[in-house]
């Protein structure tokens, strides 16, 4: 009798880890690198702004890290890690040459397709990152867009992240605002959090959408403020960091109330998460 060759079971993409080879790290602010990595073999693939992978240290583990490069660049991705745990440690640990796996991408993009709109972007300390590669979209596609404007907030002025590129911004069309919570010697620009500055903000609320990537404390004030001016809640987008452990909806550490993010998100508009932002202590 022939025994039969079991059949072969296809495997989705996005669980093959695809090996990549670090080929410049930035240090940006304080425990926060940027990794800019190329595949070992092959091209990059094509993604979303906002789209993350899970990005792997050998022997240690697998984070999801958003990517935050242009969604142009064809070369190499980048990866802004803030050095938070074992996973985390490791990847920022990587120099030139090494190498870490990659899975993805993931997710639920922002939706740029804002024609005729102003747009307003807001991002507290390290929720710049996942917003980055949406600026560099806008920017491309500057005429689609009315007004466009980037509050940028952080603890301090020496942790407000890509800071070296705001000019640069600025010269490609879109208004950039810093605010820091405590002002250092020397600083002389605004002091006060993300959601009111964005409160001060002169807006065409019934033609405004918004971007919105922080602390959730600080995205729920932001998004209530918004909509109390008129800002159709719709029209609030708002990408969710949370606990993604396989990217593939399967294992549940990110789920939020009804939403799995990692398949649901991680963008997702206000009115979804609402309820569970109004929870006390969440």
């Amino acid at each position: 009798m022939t025994r039969s060759e079991p059949a072969a079971v296809p495997v989705d993409p996005l669980l093959e880890p695809n090996v990549q080879r670090v080929v410049a790290v930035v240090d940006e602010i304080p425990d926060v690198v940027t990794l800019r990595v190329v595949p070992v073999e092959g091209r990059p693939f094509g993604f979303l702004p906002a789209q993350v992978s899970m990005v792997g240290a050998f022997g240690v583990g697998e984070a999801a890290i958003s990517i935050s490069s242009p969604p142009t660049e064809t070369t190499f991705h980048e990866y802004t890690i803030r050095r938070a745990g074992a996973i985390t440690s490791a990847l920022t640990r990587l120099r030139p040459g090494d190498q870490l796996w990659v899975r993805g991408p993931f997710g639920v993009p922002w939706d740029l397709d804002l024609d005729g709109r102003d747009v307003v972007i807001a991002a507290g300390g390290i929720g710049l990152a996942p917003l980055r590669s949406a600026v560099y979209r806008v920017i491309e596609q500057r005429a689609r867009y009315r007004r466009v404007v980037l509050v940028v907030g952080a603890r301090s002025a020496s942790l407000l992240l890509y800071a070296g590129a705001y000019d640069a911004w600025r010269d490609r069309g879109i208004e950039v605002v810093t605010t820091v919570d405590v002002a250092d010697p020397g600083w002389d620009g605004r002091v006060g959090f993300v959601p009111a500055v964005v409160e001060e903000l002169d807006l065409d609320a019934g033609n405004t959408s918004a971007l919105l990537c922080g602390p959730d404390v600080m995205m729920r004030l932001t998004a209530d403020g918004l909509v109390a001016r008129g800002v159709p809640a719709e029209e609030v987008q708002l990408t969710l960091e949370r606990n993604m452990q396989c990217g593939n909806g399967l294992c549940g550490h990110c789920q939020l109330g009804g939403l799995i993010v990692c398949r649901d998100g991680p963008v997702v508009r206000y009115p979804a998460v609402a309820p569970e932002f109004a929870v006390p202590g969440r």
